[in-house]
């Protein structure tokens, strides 16, 4: 495969793609695409500590259905140079979210050892993910044109990833035209490929604001209809759908769905691809870490999954007049197992463990036990959750007061893991918090707050997901006789809610800016910034490590 054209720039900040050959001439009969497709990789090129998945399927050596390590950039590489082989024109490309939210061996050096790596793999373009605009366009624009700026590089020998990021939806909010490219002209065989990138529209609830200032998200679907003349009248033959967006499956699900019915699958995929332009021969997902192999209206939908630990193979033919007469897709798990890591990569990730080792194993504390983000029922909240939540009520106590904390589950990015005779490290803790959030006090009604709660009781059949709470919070909540969900009895530090009083409420930024949809935070009143929630994190389980013990689940409770 040998990228062909590239799309318009915006503002003049383009990320540099390979331009080579020339329009590419009708085929004369049936043929057929490759295409390979990773996504949410999150800088996790580490294979273990932490290991970046571990996907329960069956043993390759004696069959047993068990947690399996899985990716890991040096082993990704000899996955992806497998089906390559298989595939000699296949396209290679990512649906978002390959930095962001990383590992500290990829954090610490502003995850260039992550891009640098993903120059190794081939990858012709990726859509644009939320994570990668974590420290704002001007810094992911930099990466990606492998700039090291006034301030130097972390990498020795930074270059970039060397493919472009496509954002035909993210817009500059003054004038309306994009910021990034739009798509990337790729041939195929006989085949030229437009692949045509968008992020999510819902942006703006997972990110700091201050992150996208200036920048506007349009729909996925518009957009990218909007696209296709364009792409059409620039010879493109087969139009590929990149986007940072997918669908979540239900219990019991499979990666891999032989039927592509995919009867659970939920989520803003299904609105996008009923709406998409037929013209788009695939789409290919991210952001909800799910892997599946689908058909909507009959078009396949695909993701795969996260951390490197999947590659979609999606295979599409087409007749003469180029409709697609048969697609098929495989999701292959990246077993460290299976594939002999590639020798290259595992010495850029050892380089990369050599030069931030100091810190990350800098030891935290003894725990007597690790702890989960995992729900279970009847209770709605988690150890982890709520050992976040002590910790951030504890650290707002220290200079003032504060009555109850909250955490989002979705800023929650590991497990906490305890090995006996082990101290926990910094390495385990900013796993878990790789933001480096603010800590924010701020004063709410009790109103507000029960608005906050109600806000929360899931709707219809989805599953519930609360904001994770401090000790000093517990509350219930049922089905009630017409089927709705009702709140039930609440309280803080052991009395009832009062709706007319105030409370001091504890939350991190992106919360108090109303991020994942918590609009009531917005409301909140004298602001101030206390701290990080790494810093509130080690504090706590430095002064007190029985915390983990204290923070076991009950506190939202169903009734």
């Amino acid at each position: 495969m040998v990228p062909t054209a590239l799309s318009r720039f915006g503002l003049s900040l383009l990320v540099a793609a390979a331009l080579a050959g020339c329009a590419t001439q009708p085929a004369t009969g049936p043929t057929e695409l490759t295409l390979l497709s990773i996504n949410d990789f999150h800088g996790n090129i580490q294979p273990s500590q932490p290991t970046p998945l571990m996907p329960r399927l069956p043993d390759p050596a004696t069959g047993e259905v068990k947690p399996q390590p899985a990716g890991g950039v040096a082993y990704l590489a000899s996955a992806l140079a497998k089906l390559k082989a298989q595939n000699p024109n296949a396209v290679v490309v990512a649906g978002g979210d390959l930095i962001g939210a990383s590992p500290l061996i990829s954090n610490l050096l502003r995850d260039e050892p992550t891009l640098a790596a993903m120059s190794e793999l081939g990858i012709t373009a990726s859509a644009l993910g939320n994570h990668e605009l974590d420290a704002g366009l001007p810094e992911l624009l930099r990466q990606a044109r492998g700039e090291c700026g006034a301030s130097g590089c972390l990498w020795p020998g930074y270059k970039g990833p060397g493919f472009p990021y496509l954002g035909a939806n993210v817009l500059d909010a003054a004038t309306g035209k994009p910021l990034l490219p739009t798509h990337v002209m790729a041939q195929a065989g006989a085949l030229k490929v437009a692949v045509a990138g968008v992020a999510t529209l819902d942006t703006p609830k997972v990110i700091v604001a201050r992150a996208i200032k200036g920048i506007r998200f349009s729909d996925e679907a518009d957009t990218l209809n909007a696209l296709v003349p364009q792409l059409k009248a620039e010879g493109a033959q087969v139009l590929v759908a990149v986007m940072h967006e997918g669908g979540v499956q239900g219990p019991g699900s499979s990666a891999n769905d032989p039927t592509y019915a995919c009867p659970t699958l939920t989520g803003r995929v299904q609105d996008i691809a009923k709406r998409l332009d037929p013209a788009y021969a695939i789409i290919i997902g991210g952001h909800t870490h799910q892997a599946y192999t689908c058909k909507i209206n009959g078009r396949l939908v695909v993701q795969a999954g996260s951390y490197g630990g999947w590659i979609t193979e999606s295979h599409l033919k087409f007749d003469a007049q180029g409709r697609v007469t048969e697609a098929t897709a495989v999701n292959h798990p990246v077993l460290q197992s299976v594939y002999a890591p590639n020798a290259a990569l595992v010495e850029l990730v050892a380089r990369a463990a050599a030069l931030t080792e100091a810190a990350r194993t800098k030891p935290v504390a003894m725990l007597p036990r690790g702890a989960t983000r995992f729900t279970k029922e009847p209770n709605g909240d988690s150890s982890l959750g709520n050992l976040i939540a002590d910790s951030q009520l504890a650290y707002a106590r220290k200079q003032g007061t504060a009555d109850v904390a909250f955490m989002n589950p979705g800023g929650i990015r590991a497990e906490l893991v305890v090995e006996p005779g082990k101290p926990t490290t910094m390495s385990d803790l900013l796993a878990i918090q790789p933001f480096g959030n603010d800590i924010v006090a701020l004063t709410l009604t009790g109103q507000q707050l029960w608005d906050i709660l109600q806000r929360q009781l899931p709707k219809g059949d989805a599953s519930p997901r609360f904001l994770q709470p401090s000790s000093t919070l517990r509350w219930r909540w049922r089905t009630g006789a017409d089927g709705l969900p009702q709140l039930g009895e609440i309280l803080i530090d052991g009395k009832p809610l009062e709706r007319t009083r105030d409370y001091r409420v504890i939350v991190n930024n992106f919360l108090s800016e109303g991020g994942d949809a918590q609009t009531g935070f917005k409301h909140g009143r004298d602001r101030a910034v206390l701290g990080t929630d790494i810093d509130a994190l080690v504090e706590l389980l430095r002064e007190n490590p029985q915390a983990v013990v204290q923070a076991a689940p009950g506190r939202i409770v169903r009734e």
